[in-house]
């Protein structure tokens, strides 16, 4: 029935501790940029949280998240996006890896995703595309699956949408090669991962315990253990 299975990351196959992973985020960052612009930390960061909510109210299919960040950013700022780039990828590459502090794989994450492979699926990390693929990867390995090959990992330099717009599931079944109505999308927030899947045309299964919350209505829920007797059985 499934051609393709898109996990979300965080929440789903990642446990994270969202408060305190983005304040220790961002004072790394800040501490990173702080010699290189002269710009105080909380000033550099109320730039990437405007230029990132750009991404995500702005329409720009003619161009990557990660050049409509890098456009956005230099308006904001007033610094050139071409040179400070390079510095995003190396913070991302040598600093980020390290702030994993207290993150672990969600119950049941990697037979979840090994279950999906068995079936001769694709399967794709459908975290939303905000980070560069260095980041991605260490969230992957901080989950415990930096060892598995997925067909898809969707980052800020390989896609033009992101959560919650409905193009942005289109825009990995047209790279997948997979009809929408084959793809099954895994995630935990109705919001950005149910609501908008089923909008393009998937099918969805919602992370949680117990019932759904109001408004939600996946077309299967429960734990990953659930998830995985349901790919068995498809």
């Amino acid at each position: 029935m499934f051609e393709a299975v898109l996990f979300d990351l965080d929440d789903t196959l990642l446990r994270t501790e969202t408060d305190e992973f983005i304040a220790r985020y961002f004072a790394a960052l800040g501490e990173y940029f702080q010699p290189l612009g002269g710009v105080e930390p909380a000033q550099f960061r109320q730039w990437v949280l405007q230029a990132t909510r750009a991404i995500l109210q702005r329409e720009h299919p003619e161009l990557t998240n990660a050049e409509a960040f890098s456009e956005e950013f230099g308006r904001l700022s007033g610094l050139d996006p071409k040179s400070l780039w390079p510095h995003f990828m190396r913070f991302y590459e040598e600093i980020y890896p390290s702030l994993g502090e207290g993150l672990e794989a969600m119950p049941g994450a990697r037979e979840a995703v090994l279950e999906a492979q068995a079936g001769g699926r694709k399967v794709v990390v459908a975290t939303n595309p905000l980070f560069p693929l260095s980041a991605v990867r260490a969230r992957l390995k901080w989950a415990g699956l930096a060892d598995v090959r997925f067909d898809l990992i969707t980052a800020i330099e390989n896609m033009h949408w992101a959560k919650p717009h409905p193009a942005y599931f289109r825009e990995i079944a047209d790279t997948l090669d997979v009809p929408a109505e084959r793809c099954l999308v895994v995630g935990n927030d109705p919001e950005l991962d149910i609501i908008p899947a089923q909008q393009a045309g998937m099918w969805t299964y919602l992370v949680c315990q117990g019932e759904p919350p109001g408004g939600a209505e996946p077309h299967a829920f429960g734990d990953l253990a659930g998830l995985v007797c349901m790919l068995r059985d498809t």
